[in-house]
């Protein structure tokens, strides 16, 4: 569905939309230093020698700083307007690229870790609650759509043109490089700062204190496990969330790379299809208008296709010798999960009470992120039984067996979809 001309021109006169795009610029950011970790630590386990399951704690530190400030940063856009906040999150996060052009060992490297979680923990929660407020909802998938397909350019540019762009300059002069980005980011969100309509919203709320947002997380955490369709969608969300991060964000190279005995670049490449098709699948469904009636269909499609995918990329990275067929597989799995994401948030607004949203998305997507550092975790364990004959190195069987099992976990989580239902999906009453 194209976009008509008095779309364009709505768009362009809309004050909130400009404030949008920098909200998604700090998604990309996001993206991009989570991926980030699928080019440097392979290539930094190598010349350390580090175990898979090391490698898989390292870049798991990420993700336990990161699912830990995602109920605070959820309250604290509700209450402070997310600009503001993500202002913060972008200087920590030039920060965190700063440790990477010190010496590196497993403790700089779990550190450099540890901060970009930090950093980029806000926004996440910040666009879609920015997008929730500001927007129509029944354009939610186009705005949904912006969003997703704008930031999947995080993940692609932080593989092949990351992996590249090391090859030439070296680690450290990259990031010192990537350091100045989200520096000049946050002076421009300085400059709309005042513009931002939900701190508008919430003038009176800002002046409470920082230890009076602990109720607020505990009533999201509370809502989201009290409210049966939420927990339904956080199953769905959480468990396709985690097995696209254990591929995109720490083994996709390194697999594509064992599999198809492919170059360093060509593994890059293809396993960054993936990239590719989360940018597709939200594309395919922006002139999709949501309804509380179509959401619950939308969703067992979706969620089931996205399954399904698993499966194809398992069978092209088995029975095929060529690349290209990995990276087709690699493809539809970003596709299924990009569309699926969609649909999961735009099923989630739909749920949750108006004012709260940015509280119930960081509930929920802590639990997203933990699940995410369950399988790096688990698929390293696995992986680490079969040993290649390069200390850091492993085999193809190692990747196929850890895959496998995320693929299971992908089948077991459509179980979910009885508890969701069929009926249209309302605003839940709580969280008073």
């Amino acid at each position: 569905m194209s976009l008509s001309k008095k779309t364009v021109h709505d768009l362009l006169s809309d004050s909130s939309f400009p404030l949008f795009l920098l909200l998604v610029g700090a998604f990309f950011l996001t993206v991009f230093f989570r991926i980030s970790a699928s080019v440097v630590l392979p290539l930094e386990g190598v010349r350390l020698g580090m175990s898979a399951s090391l490698i898989g704690f390292i870049s798991s530190v990420h993700f336990y700083a990161y699912a830990f400030l995602q109920p605070v940063s959820g309250v604290l856009h509700d209450r402070y307007g997310p600009v503001r906040v993500v202002i913060f999150g972008l200087l920590l996060t030039a920060a965190s690229c700063l440790l990477l052009t010190l010496v590196r060992t497993p403790f700089t490297l779990g550190a450099w870790r540890l901060l970009s979680g930090f950093g980029v923990a806000p926004m996440y929660s910040a666009v879609l609650v920015f997008q929730a407020f500001a927007f129509p909802p029944e354009r939610y998938c186009f705005y949904a759509a912006i969003n997703m397909g704008l930031s999947s350019l995080g993940a692609i540019v932080s593989v092949a043109p990351l992996g590249f762009t090391i090859d030439i300059f070296g680690m450290t002069v990259t990031f010192a490089l990537l350091a100045a980005v989200p520096l000049l980011m946050s002076f421009f969100l300085m400059t709309k700062a005042s513009k931002d309509p939900i701190r508008l919203s919430s003038a009176g709320n800002a002046d409470r204190g920082l230890l009076s947002i602990l109720p607020g997380i505990w009533n999201a955490v509370l809502f989201v496990f009290k409210t049966p369709r939420l927990r339904a969608l956080q199953t769905l969300w959480a468990i396709s969330s985690a097995s696209l991060l254990t591929f995109q964000g720490l083994w996709g190279v390194s697999w594509f790379a064992a599999a198809f005995d492919a170059s360093p670049a060509s593994a890059r490449f293809w396993s960054s299809l993936v990239s590719v098709g989360m940018m597709m699948g939200p594309i395919l469904t922006s002139g999709v208008v949501v309804t509380p009636a179509s959401l619950p269909a939308a969703m067992r499609k979706v969620s089931t296709a996205n399954s399904l995918s698993w499966f194809f990329l398992l069978a092209a990275a088995w029975w095929s010798p060529a690349v290209w067929v990995g990276g087709l597989g690699a493809l539809v799995v970003g596709m299924t999960s990009g569309m699926r994401g969609v649909f999961s948030l735009a099923a989630i607004t739909a749920i949750s009470p108006a004012g709260k949203r940015g509280s119930v998305f960081g509930a929920m997507n802590m639990t997203a992120v933990l699940s995410a550092v369950v399988f790096q975790w688990g698929t390293g364990f696995i992986i680490d039984h079969f040993p290649g004959a390069v200390p850091g190195t492993f085999t193809a069987e190692g990747y196929f067996a850890g895959f496998l099992a995320v693929a299971c976990a992908m089948a077991a989580s459509l179980l979910a979809l009885k508890p969701l239902g069929r009926d249209p999906l309302r605003p839940e009453p709580g969280m008073e």
